[in-house]
């Protein structure tokens, strides 16, 4: 590092400095004024494409990460529960701007009659070959077809980095959207990347992480979920949907009963909300209830390294309102639960970066000096000490904080 650049960017820990019971300096700003600056800074950052400025790493003193389409994709998402609540217009064109975008970068895909038959006998599923088993569907066009009524979201333009989750968080964005303003200028959209995400289920299981590989994920498996449990609330007449929540609900909260650290936590949890609030059914208030203990119970991450925590914050909030709303008998739980929320954002709070700062102030001897804060004034930080920020860790802590105000 360069004597000019550690002028520009220091971070200072004391050697001495006893992390136990060590508290970040919080100032006094209220949630709704720590919501109103995200939000600006997001606004702020919107590039012409739609899309935003995706991270910034303080210590190198510039962008050291790749993009990520779900992430992008997931803006529109957060911007777009913020304006369920604001009605901001400025809210309004940036979301339309990121559907646009994602429109852009969204493919064809359909499946062939063969592709549909072969899954529904669980080839997908088997535990062995399954490098074999992929590169032979492949070669025989048995993953996909790159035509048809479906769409999905792609990186690049190739169906190889077209990840399910930037699809799911794309259609939630656009079902907010539609919610808030009855605008229906996207509805062709929305129905495409329905029967995209569709054409990339497995049968009895979860989604397909890309068109071209035969594998889930968590997070996909999540975001998915919540996605489509969202569009059944808006569309109950979608027989093809309701028809696949129906498979879908129950492998996933059994798949995912005792799991609470692969991604899939804040997602299900939300999701399941959204299944309970339809359909009154206890199973997903059992599901809720079960999973914030399981959370509450999971090996902690070291208190003292301030990571941000508000994706999980995400999932905790949601539990506490429905469990709170619904009465729940268990009250040591929502007590646990509230102390924990309590806890984690007012470390995620002290993560924000001020007005006009050139430096953070986490603790005697921790601090983060750069004339570059200045420039993202209301983002959020990946941690006390991680000077970096990315979309995502602002994204976040703006949908917990809506939460956390219902």
């Amino acid at each position: 590092m360069t004597a000019a650049l550690r002028a520009t960017v220091l971070i200072t820990v004391s050697a001495t400095l006893f992390f136990a019971g060590v508290t970040p300096a919080i100032a006094q700003v209220s949630d709704q004024e720590r919501l109103r600056r995200a939000v600006d800074y997001l606004l702020g950052s919107q590039l012409p494409s739609g899309f935003f400025r995706y991270d910034f790493d303080f210590l190198a003193n510039k962008s050291v990460e790749g993009d990520n389409i779900v992430r992008q994709a997931g803006a529109g998402y957060i911007l777009a529960e913020y304006y369920l609540q604001s009605r901001d217009r400025r809210v309004r064109l940036a979301i339309e701007a990121t559907l646009k975008a994602s429109a852009g970068r969204s493919l064809p895909i359909g499946k062939s009659m063969w592709q549909s038959a072969l899954e529904h006998t669980g080839l997908l599923s088997l535990p062995i070959g399954r490098y074999k088993l992929r590169a032979g569907l492949d070669r025989m066009s048995l993953l996909y077809l790159p035509k048809g009524g479906g769409k999905i979201i792609s990186q690049d333009g190739r169906y190889g980095t077209a990840y399910t989750g930037a699809t799911a968080v794309a259609l939630l964005a656009e079902l907010q959207y539609y919610q808030a303003t009855t605008d229906n200028r996207f509805g062709d959209l929305r129905s495409a990347w329905v029967k995209g995400l569709m054409s990339l289920w497995i049968p009895g299981r979860g989604f397909r992480i890309t068109p071209d590989s035969i594998d889930d994920s968590p997070f996909f498996d999540g975001e998915v979920w919540l996605a489509l449990a969202y569009h059944h609330e808006l569309f109950p007449g979608d027989q093809s949907v309701a028809a696949l929540l129906k498979s879908l609900d129950g492998y996933l909260m059994k798949r995912y009963a005792s799991e609470v650290s692969t991604g899939f936590y804040q997602w299900g949890t939300m999701a399941a909300a959204r299944r309970f609030a339809v359909t009154s059914d206890p199973r997903y208030l059992s599901f809720i209830r079960a999973q914030a203990q399981t959370f509450l119970g999971a090996p902690r991450r070291n208190s003292w390294r301030g990571d941000n925590s508000c994706a999980e914050m995400e999932g905790l909030a949601t539990a506490a309102r429905v469990l709170r709303a619904q009465k729940d008998p268990d009250g040591s739980l929502r007590e646990r639960l509230q102390a924990r929320i309590d806890e984690e954002m007012e470390n995620n709070r002290g993560l924000q970066i001020p007005a006009d700062a050139a430096r953070m102030t986490f603790s005697d001897g921790v601090f983060l000096s750069s004339p570059k804060l200045r420039e993202y004034s209301g983002a959020f930080l990946a941690g006390k000490f991680v000077p970096r920020t990315r979309i995502d860790d602002t994204l976040h802590c703006v949908s917990a904080l809506i939460k956390l105000m219902q």
